[in-house]
């Protein structure tokens, strides 16, 4: 088996992503942290094909979930953004 080396300056990770995972991460940029219905309305995609990719993305470590349910009782709002640093890249 042959090693192959990547070198890091050359490893572009956007180039690995879906084009709706793109559209995610961008519409996350611009909105700031945002929950899937916000992502459902926005992208004009089914519920199911956000949350899969949403999923994707957060193995990746591009982007975490947080929740919120600001002190009262219930389900906690659930909302996904973007790592610190990935921006950058």
């Amino acid at each position: 088996m042959a090693n192959i080396t990547i070198n890091k300056n050359e490893f572009e990770p956007k180039a690995y992503l879906t084009p709706i995972q793109m559209k995610l991460i961008e519409t996350i940029q611009r909105l700031g942290p945002s929950n899937r219905a916000t992502l459902v309305r926005e992208l004009k995609t089914p519920r199911t094909t956000i949350y899969d990719n949403l999923i994707k993305l957060q193995k990746r470590k591009i982007i975490k979930k947080s929740r919120d349910n600001n002190g009262e009782r219930g389900r906690p709002m659930v909302y996904w953004k973007l790592k610190k640093g990935w921006s950058e890249r």
